[in-house]
């Protein structure tokens, strides 16, 4: 499996857009080396993760399925950019992503797709699905940390869902936001897989949190002893560089826009 992270908060090679958002392009591949499926997990804000897939060599219009992780507009917001492109991708997501969704602060923050564009294309998920090679989506993050859960105000995000490979026996978690927590979303996968987990990359959002938030999903992320972290967007900075200082510094990275990594 490879991923190629299309849009992130921060790029470091010139000519690679940034955004505040999230966008992984996956290619899964059978046991010959051909590649099984082309997957779009979110498209950040704004259409901006195009671009960077040109420069990438990533050709979005042979891509088989897009999935949205929930419905803000900072993974969903360049899905009608993507469609009008991409005319055959199904478009996988939890209904609920569909509702409005408000913040205090900032208001709407939904992301708002062409209708037209996504008549006939929807899949709606409400039970774990497989869409490559060992690559599954799974729906339902149960809360067994409530330390760890990001939900602002009453809202519990039914809508978010996180994807999972197996590989060689271990566990690939890809996560999006964990809004519902990284640690859940990790026990959710070793729940249902019964294998431990190889390497979880995404955001942990924990950007306004400090303190022992940060410090009980550190010692979590330590139970796990994973072979890599790859950790983005909504995590914050100086909670990334806690975490990096925190776990061996060869297992974590920052997951920026235009890094590819190969499993």
């Amino acid at each position: 499996m490879k991923i190629t992270t299309l849009i992130e908060n921060y790029a470091i090679d010139r000519g690679i857009l940034a955004e505040h958002g999230l966008s992984m392009y996956i290619e899964t591949y059978l046991k010959d080396g051909s590649v099984d499926k082309r997957i779009l997990f979110d498209t950040g804000q704004t259409g901006a993760f195009i671009q960077n897939a040109k420069k990438l060599g990533v050709e979005t219009e042979k891509i088989d399925c897009v999935i949205i992780s929930h419905g803000h507009y900072d993974h969903g917001g360049g899905l009608s950019v993507f469609l009008k492109i991409n005319k055959n991708a199904k478009v996988y997501l939890k209904k609920e992503s569909l509702d409005p969704k408000y913040d205090s602060k900032k208001g709407i923050i939904s992301f708002i797709p062409d209708v037209d564009l996504m008549e006939g294309r929807v899949i709606e998920v409400s039970e774990i699905m497989r869409v490559g090679e060992s690559l599954y989506i799974l729906p339902d993050i149960e809360i067994v940390n409530k330390e760890d859960t990001g939900l602002i105000g009453r809202d519990e995000f039914p809508d978010e869902l996180f994807l999972t490979a197996v590989h060689n026996q271990k566990l690939i978690v890809l996560s999006s936001c964990s809004h519902r927590g990284i640690t859940n979303i990790a026990n959710s996968a070793v729940t249902h897989f019964k294998l431990p987990v190889k390497s979880i990359i995404g955001g942990f959002h924990t950007i306004n949190d400090s303190g022992n938030r940060v410090d009980f999903i550190i010692e979590k992320l330590k139970s796990y002893e994973p072979e890599s972290l790859g950790i983005c967007h909504c995590t914050g900075i100086e909670q990334y560089s806690k975490i990096k200082t925190s776990l061996p510094e060869t297992i974590v990275f920052y997951n920026y826009s235009g890094k590819i990594t190969n499993f």
